[in-house]
């Protein structure tokens, strides 16, 4: 008999749009999707994928002939759970970006006014928790009480824990692509709504992070909040147990009974994937493009235009690099393909002002310094990753970071990486890489910069053959498959020491 699965994230594989007849279902573009779709597809299983959704159009094709018919051209089932528009923008803008992302990367300092409101507190009750609510909800409806359930990141945080609260025996996993942060940025956020998160995502049983760093940030604020942590695992992967409180069918604490297994399962990026894109016609007209004046050096950043991938200070260490080495004006390049992000959130707005303002400046200052290509473009970032000397990845903090697992595979030139060390990605790729300990620093990020162009070919070389080979053959299904086994797993056999929470 096939094994079932189960998937919830915040976005689904595709987006319906058109009416009766001219409904049609369009494929979604972002690094998540991309790899749960991949994965979907590869399991040997019967997979079923449940997304909240405030689109007309996905409301509208439920029940259609062309939704019947999407399973057969997906290889899966899927699901858009509808939420209307109001709250699911308080749900994914006012709760999801403006308290838990910012929360999540560190981002205090860079966002300036924006600690959580009380509009976004209530916002936390009116309408996170209902969306995290009706996405359990939909899944307890569309699946067995045994069919495990991989929950995917921070918008679905406490799903576990109301799909736990109406069938305390399913399987239930969740993976955070996001970083976790400290106690003390936790703190930042009302207790009530850090408690609930906490609380929420204590009710799977198995926790997946991107690196060691970021569980071990989430076990510090699981014990700041008075859970009992137990570090350390007999399983390869397991960073810690915490028990943690079973929630009631409100999504409240009751008493405490459970425990979660914490474990690492790094996202890869997705080789063939990535491979069979690159070779399209219009990643090589763009080449061309890039390659056309061979004496011209190139730093290259790929990145959303968002406060935690770090882009204006990115620029602003380019600049110093200009200021302070006179000797590269005219001879490096700075191509940074931007993609637009969350373009309704003000603080995002704000953040899009100043990076568009200051491309103005650099480049009436030192014309022709800076390629600059802001909108969803695939084939022109593909083509920019092959082309780069250096590569920008300057986050914050990221949880990962699949551009620097991409560029080191598809680049022709040799090209070296300056990485900030709070990228997760570090963990693989930092050996070879030039690390930026504090990538708000600017004038260490332009020095880094600076030693990148200055390497000796044969150690550009080195490096780049380093990092390709920590990164080639990535597999999204393996990846997906590691985390469903030791779920089963954890929840045949509770973790050696403590009691089973069944």
């Amino acid at each position: 008999m096939t094994r079932a699965l189960a998937i919830a994230s915040d976005r689904g594989p595709v987006a319906y749009s058109g009416a009766g007849p001219r409904l049609r279902a369009e494929r979604r573009i972002g690094s998540v999707t991309a790899i749960l779709d991949a994965a979907a597809r590869g399991l040997p299983r019967s997979t079923l994928w449940v997304a909240p959704s405030d689109a007309e159009g996905d409301r509208r094709a439920l029940g259609s002939a062309e939704h019947a018919q999407l399973a057969r051209r997906l290889g899966y089932m899927y699901t858009p759970h509808p939420v209307d528009e109001r709250r699911y923008r308080e749900y994914y803008d006012d709760v999801g970006v403006r308290m838990l992302w910012l929360a999540l990367h560190g981002l205090w300092p860079d966002v300036a006014g924006t600690a959580a409101r009380p509009p976004q507190t209530q916002a936390f009750t009116r309408s996170y928790q209902q969306v995290n609510r009706g996405v359990a909800e939909q899944i307890v409806r569309d699946t067995r009480p045994d069919t495990p359930v991989l929950v995917q990141d921070y918008q679905l945080a406490t799903t576990p824990g109301f799909i736990r609260a109406l069938r305390p025996r399913q399987p239930v996993g969740l993976f955070l692509h996001t970083p976790f942060c400290t106690p003390d940025e936790l703190a930042r956020l009302p207790d009530s709504v850090a408690g609930a998160v906490l609380d929420g995502m204590l009710a799977a049983d198995l926790l997946g992070f991107q690196s060691p760093r970021w569980a071990a940030n989430f076990l510090a604020c699981c014990e700041a909040w008075g859970r009992r942590v137990q570090r350390g695992g007999t399983a390869p992967d397991t960073v810690g147990v915490v028990t943690g409180p079973r929630p009631t069918r409100d999504g409240e604490v009751a008493a405490p009974a459970r425990t979660s297994t914490v474990g690492c399962y790094p996202v890869p990026a997705d080789s063939a994937l990535l491979a069979a894109n690159a070779r399209s016609a219009q990643v090589a007209s763009w080449q061309s493009e890039l390659a056309q004046d061979p004496a011209i050096r190139r730093i290259v950043k790929v990145d959303r235009i968002d406060p935690a991938k770090n882009v204006l200070r990115g620029l602003e260490a380019f600049q110093d690099l200009l200021e302070h080495t006179p000797a590269l004006r005219g001879r490096v390049v700075m191509t940074c393909c931007l993609t637009p992000s969350r373009e309704r959130i003000p603080e995002y707005r704000v953040h899009a002002d100043r990076v568009r303002h200051l491309v103005e400046r650099l480049n009436h200052r030192f014309p022709g310094c800076l390629d600059v290509h802001v909108g969803h473009d695939l084939a022109r970032c593909l083509a920019a990753l092959t082309s780069y000397d250096v590569l920008l990845v300057n986050p914050v903090r990221d949880g990962m970071n699949l551009v620097s697992q991409e560029g080191p595979q598809l680049n022709t030139r040799h090209g070296a990486l300056v990485l900030s060390r709070s990228a997760g990605s570090s963990d693989l790729l930092g050996r070879h890489a030039l690390l930026l300990e504090d990538p708000r620093d600017i004038d260490a990020t332009a020095r880094a910069l600076r030693d990148a162009l200055a390497l000796s070919p044969d150690e550009r070389r080195r490096r780049a053959a380093g990092l390709r080979d920590a990164v080639t053959g990535g597999d999204p299904v393996h990846w997906l498959a590691r985390q469903v086994q030791e779920l089963e797993r954890v929840t045949a056999t509770p973790p050696a020491g403590v009691p089973s929470p069944r």
